[in-house]
């Protein structure tokens, strides 16, 4: 198989910002962990909340708050954190999260499909002219998701498709924000499912909003995991 190149797909418009909006970044995979709470209960919060916490700690060399007992606290402190954090303060959401599931689930499995589909969920909320989108034209679909997702601030600054042909899609993003994140939690081995393959945060609200355009279930398996870009095949069940 030739190696897909950026000229094989379909590309939308660039995002009109070299970086996204840490607090809208923030306010959405907060989601995440409040999905979680409604399923696993207040352990769950507890546990997100200290391992976030951990995080900060080592990145700062000082101790947070002991007072910050809920997921909205967490999130006000980091979105107060933003300006000085070595890190951007999303990363230390997800790298929570991923720690997280892997104490309560062994892998990124139940949990991680929970959290994605509240972010889904989110970014459709955000549409403040929806109508129903037409579930046979993936091509509208990914472009909505496009729009949706750069109002927002939180898209990355490239993205396309190409329509394989055979009822697959591959879908690009470049210049993600979250790559070195992703990078540093494949090296810590909390970023495989359970099945062993590579999670992707992109390619997974993909897969969660062509479901909800669709009403089919899809998945995904990433191609090319790049700095430059990533790829990945997405595909019905």
């Amino acid at each position: 198989m030739k190696e897909l190149e950026i000229s094989d797909f379909t590309m939308f418009e660039k995002a009109p910002y070299e970086a996204p909006d840490p607090k809208a970044v923030i306010e959405l995979h907060i989601v995440g962990p409040k999905e979680r709470e409604k399923v696993y209960g207040p352990a769950f919060t507890a546990e997100f909340i200290k391992y976030a916490l951990q995080t900060v700690a080592k990145q700062t060399g000082k101790n947070p708050p002991e007072d910050i007992k809920t997921l909205d606290q967490l999130k006000e402190y980091l979105i107060s954190k933003a300006e000085t954090l070595p890190v951007p303060p999303y990363y230390i959401i997800v790298w929570a999260q991923y720690v997280t599931d892997k104490k309560f689930e062994g892998s990124l499995a139940a949990g991680t499909r929970i959290m994605y589909k509240g972010l889904t969920q989110k970014i459709a909320e955000s549409d403040n002219n929806a109508r129903p989108l037409q579930n046979v034209d993936v091509y509208q679909i990914l472009l909505k998701l496009r729009q949706l997702t750069v109002d927002m601030k939180i898209a990355p600054l490239e993205s396309g498709y190409k329509d394989n042909g055979d009822g697959t899609i591959d879908v690009i993003h470049g210049g993600c924000y979250f790559f070195e994140g992703c990078q540093m939690s494949l090296e810590k081995g909390i970023l495989k499912r359970s099945d062993g393959r590579i999670s992707c945060g992109v390619a997974t609200i993909v897969c969660q909003y062509l479901k909800n355009a669709t009403h089919n279930e899809w998945d995904y398996d990433v191609l090319k995991f790049d700095k430059q870009n990533c790829i990945a095949k997405c595909f019905t069940l």
